[in-house]
C-alpha cells in the first residue's frame, strides 16, 4: 500500500490514512482507524483504534482525527519494517543503544528536544565505532585503547569527552535496566578519568560588541543587532532570544515550518505594555529554576528604543525576524551566519564565537565589583561555580589578592 508523503512530513495536515466512518446520522458519524489487512495477515495485533470525538468528516476535529491516524500508521509500519531484519542480539551495543534511544522511560526522553537532538549525534558515533561488539567485551583496557585511538586519529579532548560520556550513560541506563554486562562496564567508566578541553579565555568587549552591532544597524539588520545587544546587556543565551526549531509532529499552533516548531525565542508578550519590564523563563534551567525573571529595559534605554521602533500595531508573536525569511524567526545556523558577516564587517577577530557573549557579559560584570551571587543570577545559573567558568578575569583577580596581601 502506498502513501503520500504527509505520512512523514505532515506537509497535508487533513491526510488521515485508513481511517473508517459509520453511523447513520450525518451529524454524528464514528471514526476510527482500521489497519489495513495486508498487515492484518502479517500478524499485526491493533485491529481499529476508535477516533474521538464523534463528528463528521468535514467537522473541526478533522485535522487532529488525522494527525492520530498518521500516527498509528507510522508504529504499523515501523513494526512491519522490523519483522523483515534479523533480531538485534541483546548482548552488543547497538541493542543497548536502541533501548536508550527509544524507551519510554529512558532518560533521554526527560532532557530538553535540542540536548537530546546533541545525544543522538554521539549515540550515533558511538554505534558506529562499537554498535557490534558485545557490551561485556568493554575492559577497562579496550576502553584505555578506544581512546588511544582516538588520540592517534587526532581528534579533540572535547570529541573524546563527550564520547566517553555518553557511553557512560548508555552504560549506566544498561545498569538500571539489570543488565550484568552493563553494570560492570558502568563501574569501569567511573574510574576511568577522561580529560576535558580547557576553558576559553575568549572574552569579546563591549566596544567589540557594539561595533558589530552598529555594522549589523548598517547593514539593515536591526533585529538581529537588538538581539544581539539583548544577550550581551542580560547576558542571555542565544536560544532564549531568537529562539530554536524543533522537531514536531503537530500541523497546527505556534509556528510551524517543515516539520520543525519555533520555540523559546522572544515575543511581544514577554513584555509590557510600556516596554519597560520584560519576563523570559530561561529555557536551559526551566526544570531545576521554574519562576521566570523580570529583566529592567529602563537599564538599558536603547533596547527599549530599539524596541519601539520595530513594534507593530499589533504586539504578537516573535520579535526578531530573519531579514529574507518571509517574516520567520531566525535559524541557530542563520543567526551564527549573521554573527560571522556582521563581525567581519565590524573587523573584530574571528576567534570571537558566538558563544563568547555571555563571557563577555560576566567578565565585565565581575571587573565592575558585582558579587559572586550576583553574577550567578544575572547568568541564570544555579550554581555559583558555573558562572564562574565564564569569567576571563582568574590573572587579574589572582594579582588583586597579592597586591592586597602585600599593601601592609
Amino acid at each position: 500500500m502506498l502513501y503520500k508523503e504527509a505520512l512523514w512530513d505532515g506537509s497535508d495536515p487533513l491526510y488521515a490514512p485508513s481511517i473508517s466512518w459509520s453511523g447513520k446520522n450525518p451529524a454524528r458519524k464514528y471514526a476510527q482507524w482500521k489497519c489495513p489487512p495486508k498487515y492484518v495477515k502479517a500478524g499485526y495485533a491493533i485491529k481499529s483504534v476508535k477516533l474521538d470525538p464523534p463528528g463528521n468528516p468535514n467537522d473541526r476535529h478533522q485535522a487532529s482525527r488525522a494527525q492520530r491516524c498518521r500516527e498509528l500508521t507510522r508504529e504499523l509500519l515501523k513494526w512491519y519494517d522490523e519483522q523483515d531484519q534479523p533480531k538485534v542480539d541483546p548482548q552488543i551495543w547497538k541493542y543497548l543503544i536502541a533501548r536508550y534511544k527509544t524507551d519510554d522511560f529512558s532518560p533521554i526522553q526527560e532532557v530538553q528536544a535540542n540536548t537530546r537532538g546533541g545525544y543522538y549525534e554521539q549515540l550515533t558515533k558511538i554505534e558506529d565505532a562499537i554498535g557490534h561488539t558485545k557490551i561485556g567485551d568493554m575492559t577497562y583496557e579496550r576502553i584505555k585503547m578506544i581512546q588511544r585511538a582516538m588520540v592517534q586519529k587526532e581528534r579533540s579532548q572535547d570529541y573524546i569527552h563527550r564520547f566517553f560520556n555518553t557511553l557512560r550513560r548508555v552504560a549506566r541506563y544498561g545498569k538500571a535496566l539489570g543488565i550484568p554486562e552493563a553494570t560492570q562496564v558502568a563501574s569501569v567508566l567511573a574510574e576511568v578519568k577522561i580529560k576535558n578541553s580547557p576553558a576559553r579565555q575568549v572574552s569579546p568587549t563591549r566596544e567589540q560588541i557594539y561595533a558589530i552591532i552598529q555594522a549589523a544597524d548598517e547593514q539593515g539588520y536591526d533585529h538581529f543587532a537588538l538581539g544581539i545587544m539583548i544577550q550581551f546587556e542580560f547576558a542571555l543565551r542565544a536560544v532564549d532570544v531568537r529562539g530554536q526549531w524543533l522537531k514536531t509532529d503537530q500541523t497546527e499552533g505556534g509556528i510551524i515550518r517543515n516539520g520543525r516548531q519555533w520555540q523559546d525565542g522572544l515575543t511581544w508578550e514577554m513584555f509590557d505594555t510600556d516596554l519597560t519590564s520584560m519576563t523570559k523563563l530561561i529555557s536551559k534551567t526551566k526544570a531545576s529554576m521554574p519562576e521566570p525573571y523580570e529583566f529592567d529595559l529602563t537599564a538599558v534605554p536603547e533596547v527599549r528604543t530599539r524596541l519601539l521602533e520595530i513594534r507593530p500595531d499589533n504586539p504578537v508573536g516573535p520579535i526578531l525576524l530573519a531579514k529574507r525569511s518571509g517574516g520567520l524567526p531566525y535559524t541557530a545556523s542563520g543567526w551564527n551566519q549573521a554573527w560571522k558577516r556582521m563581525r567581519k564587517i565590524a573587523k573584530v577577530p574571528e576567534e570571537i564565537m558566538m558563544m563568547d557573549i555571555r563571557a563577555g557579559a560576566v567578565t565585565e560584570a565581575k571587573s565592575l565589583g558585582v558579587s559572586e551571587h550576583e553574577l550567578r543570577d544575572a547568568a541564570q545559573h544555579l550554581q555559583a561555580q558555573t558562572t564562574n567558568r565564564y569569567s576571563r578575569l582568574r590573572s587579574e583577580s589572582a594579582n588583586k589578592v597579592a597586591r592586597l596581601r602585600n599593601s601592609g
